[in-house]
């Protein structure tokens, strides 16, 4: 019976060794290129009428400052390490340009960070707290203490500018896409049609995207099962 016991007792940890292993492989492993189609009602960006969207764009600013620091994802949990990496790089330009391989340091606290964030992702409120230690002024606004018309007002603006950077976090699912929270960068807003453009960075899946306004925002008004709020938009400037 002891013998049984420990055979039985032998076979569950090497089982949890073997799934410990495999979810730790599963977090830290380059996300393979397997490519998406897109729902009807967004428009990938290098279509002919992705390309049309972005040369009227009547506000896009950012996308220029943004598109050469622009980085897929090293990681499935990395949405808001490679968003962060562009933004730092886009208003600060530091030397060497910060990299995600880079972005928490070496430090106890960064080697934490790196894993937490690897294993489960990180919400809006901790993206911009990284961004605020990298030098950046950010103000983080949750849909819930906004409305569609004030961020329409706000996108417009900030995408215009120059040194001011717009970053959204919302439920793909409310846009038909695979998977659940996801941030990235807007690089431009499409008066006309009123849409945005969207710098996904899970470029392995989905390509950059024009998405109605509308759309985006009810993708943002969804709650963060992490941090119990609604999800959001950060405004991010150099200081």
């Amino acid at each position: 019976m002891k013998r049984s016991l420990k055979a039985v007792s032998a076979t569950v940890v090497a089982t949890l060794v073997l799934l410990l292993t495999g979810i730790a492989w599963y977090g830290v492993s380059s996300p393979p290129a397997q490519p998406v189609p897109l729902p009807a009602h967004l428009v990938d960006a290098t279509s002919m009428e992705g390309e049309r969207l972005l040369a009227g764009a009547s506000a896009k600013t950012d996308h220029g400052q943004l598109l050469p620091y622009f980085v897929v994802q090293s990681r499935r949990a990395f949405c808001g390490v490679a968003t962060a990496s562009m933004v730092v790089n886009a208003a600060l330009h530091p030397q060497p340009p910060l990299r995600q391989s880079s972005f928490f340091g070496t430090d106890i606290s960064g080697l934490q960070t790196n894993v937490a964030v690897t294993l489960r992702g990180m919400t809006l409120e901790q993206l911009a707290q990284l961004l605020a230690l990298r030098g950046l002024q950010v103000q983080t606004v949750h849909a819930t203490k906004s409305s569609v018309e004030d961020f329409r007002r706000v996108a417009a603006a900030t995408l215009s500018e120059p040194q001011q950077l717009l970053v959204v976090n919302y439920d793909r699912r409310r846009l038909g896409q695979e998977g659940v929270g996801h941030i990235s960068p807007v690089g431009a807003y499409h008066a006309e049609s009123d849409r945005l453009l969207i710098m996904d960075v899970a470029a392995y899946k989905y390509p950059q995207t024009w998405v109605k306004l509308p759309d985006l925002w009810s993708a943002m008004n969804t709650i963060d099962t992490d941090s119990g709020q609604t999800r959001g938009f950060l405004l991010i400037r150099a200081d």
